[in-house]
This record gives structure tokens, sequence and C-alpha cells, in this order.
């Protein structure tokens, strides 16, 4: 089995395919699995110590990364899994230019394509309708995903929605203290509206944690610094960066609240991950979010920084109201685990 990982750097979509690797090759269907990544990427820092996982790490190119990536898909992703004799290529875009000798699995986790104007993403959803044209088999993380993907290629796509390793995951004895935010430091996710609905909470304001890669969006990482430069008790926030997801149980272990304000996601697994650790969630009211929190996350619709500090200041300052909200969250995420993907994916392999 052929995992193309190009696209999955940074975020989700990465994490979900070191997961999804290391989950096949504990089913006995599966005889081998390699991966085709990019050099520094999350996945390939997170399957450095499995060994049953081969690893191909290209490196990172200078330029147009689109196209380049593109065509290293078409003219040498096919040759490979010929070469190879692999019997199942799974890619993590949903984008094969070129339609290899072998049954064609396409994970499709990017919203921003679907949601998102500009000539990189009109590509993008090309590229993916002229790859569904062939005998592939769609999925997407979330029925708001899938239903997009539908309407842009034509084709039922499935909805096999990622997981959570709850052996890990799992509440502490007692509550954290900290406002958390997990996201890879991109416009759309919001940290500014995050650090701003943390500024409208009264001194002494719990520590403000802010977990992401700076290297996905400069821009938008330097416009952060500037705002938490100029915050009051700026010492009072953490950024956290490149993070080793075996840190990420502690890291949420330590919130008492986690919130996501992001306005394009397909699957938020720091949301589903934070919820398995017991922390309740305010998220923005956007239907991929309310499928992947469920009953366990409390969901605001506007931008209003007042609003989202006043939810944050109910579940930090109200005992009663955060142990109910914790109750709910680890039962919303009790939904979601990488053995029941695993199986649900293997019936189309």
């Amino acid at each position: 089995m052929l995992i193309d990982a190009l696209a999955a750097r940074f975020g989700g979509t990465a994490a979900a395919t070191v997961q999804l690797a290391r989950h096949l090759v504990l089913d006995d269907r599966v005889a081998d699995v390699t991966v085709v990544c990019r050099r520094g990427s999350i996945v390939e820092r997170g399957l450095a110590g499995e060994q049953a996982v081969r690893r191909i790490a290209l490196p990172v190119p200078r330029g147009v990364e689109l196209l380049q990536r593109v065509v290293w898909e078409a003219l040498r992703l096919p040759a490979l899994a010929r070469r190879e004799q692999y019997e199942v290529l799974i890619s993590m875009s949903g984008i094969v230019p070129r339609a290899p000798e072998c049954r064609l699995v396409c994970l499709i986790g990017n919203p921003v394509m679907y949601e998102s104007d500009g000539l990189a993403n009109a590509l993008r959803r090309w590229a993916v309708r002229r790859t569904a044209a062939g005998d592939a088999y769609l999925a997407a993380p979330s029925r708001h995903m899938a239903d997009m993907v539908v309407a842009s290629v034509g084709r039922p796509c499935d909805v096999l929605a990622w997981g959570v390793d709850h052996s890990t995951f799992f509440p502490a004895a007692s509550p954290g203290a900290e406002i958390l935010c997990v996201g890879d430091f991109k416009a759309y996710k919001r940290h500014d509206l995050v650090l701003d609905a943390w500024r409208r909470l009264p001194a002494p304001r719990p520590r403000l944690r802010l977990v992401g890669n700076p290297d996905v969006e400069p821009s938008a990482h330097a416009s952060l610094l500037a705002r938490i430069d100029s915050a009051p008790e700026a010492e009072s926030i953490k950024l956290d960066h490149r993070l080793a997801h075996e840190q990420m149980p502690d890291v949420y272990r330590r919130a008492r609240v986690f919130v996501i304000a992001s306005e394009h996601e397909s699957f938020c697994m720091p949301l589903v991950e934070s919820m398995a650790c017991g922390v309740p969630a305010i998220a923005r009211d956007i239907p991929s979010l309310r499928e992947t929190g469920g009953a366990g996350a409390l969901y605001l619709g506007g931008d209003d920084p007042g609003e989202w500090a006043a939810a944050i200041g109910r579940l930090c300052n109200d005992g009663e109201e955060h142990r109910r909200a914790s109750e709910l969250a680890v039962q919303s995420a009790a939904r979601f685990n990488w053995e029941r993907f695993v199986a649900e994916l293997a019936e189309h392999l």
C-alpha cells in the first residue's frame, strides 16, 4: 500500500496520515505500507519511529510548490506504484493527475479549495475532478466536506470520520487552568479573535496558550506576534511551535477551555483530542465543527470578542457548568477512534 502525503505537510491531514499509517500496518490484511511525504513535515517526523512504515521523503521544492507537486504526482508517482507493485494508492489530497495501475483511494480533507476562490484553489478543484473521473473511491472526514466534494465532482463521496487515540488522550484527574487554541497560524484560523476575546477577560487573566506552526503562513504569524506585543499581560501568552504529537495530551490536560474560531475546517482533530481529554470547547458555529464537536462544544456564530469572552469566562468561573461541559466533551469524543476508521476504509481497499 502506497500513501501519497506530499500535500500533507502541516495540520490535521498530516496528523491523520501519521495515524492512518500507524494503524494500517497493524491490520492483518495489509502487508506493507509506504508513505511519500515532504522532508521535515509532520508526516516524516511523526513516522520517524515507526519501523514497519517505509518513508520516502522528498525535499520541499522552491518556487510554486503546488505545480511541482502535481508534476511529480503525474510523472513519478504512477511509475513508483507500478515498479513496486503496490495494490492500493491512497491520496491524502484527492489529486492524482495520472491514473495508477492499482486501486485508487482519495481521502479529501481540504475545505479551503471549495470555500475560497483563487487560481490555486481552482486548479485543486479541477485536479480532484479529473482524478475522480476514474475508478477512484472518494471519502471525506465529515458530511459537510463530503457534500462539497459531491457538488464539485458529481460523484458519491463517503464520510469516514478521523479518529482519536483514547489510550493517550484522556482526562486529567483535575481540570487545568489555561485557555488553549491549537491550529497552524493561518489567517482563517482567527487567532486574532481568540486573542481579542482573551483580552476582554478581567485581570489577572488565565494563561493563553497558542499551539501551531509559524511556517505555514508567515505573514499571519507575524501579524499575530505584533498583536501579542501590544496586549496587556503579554507575559501570560505562550506560543508553542512544532510540538510533537506525543506532547499534546499534556498540553490539553493543562487547559480549562479549548477555543477554536477557525472559519474553514473539514474535521478538527484538535477539537476531538481536547474533548477526549475532558476539556470543554468553544467553537465557531460552522457545519464541520458542529459535526466534529457534537454535544461536546458550545458554538458561537459571530466575531464579537465580548461574546466569546463571556463564554470563556463562564467555563472558567462556574465549576458546575465546567463539570457538565467536560462530561459532554468526553462522551462526544467517544464517537471517534482510529480502529473504526481503518476498519471502514479497509472495506474499500
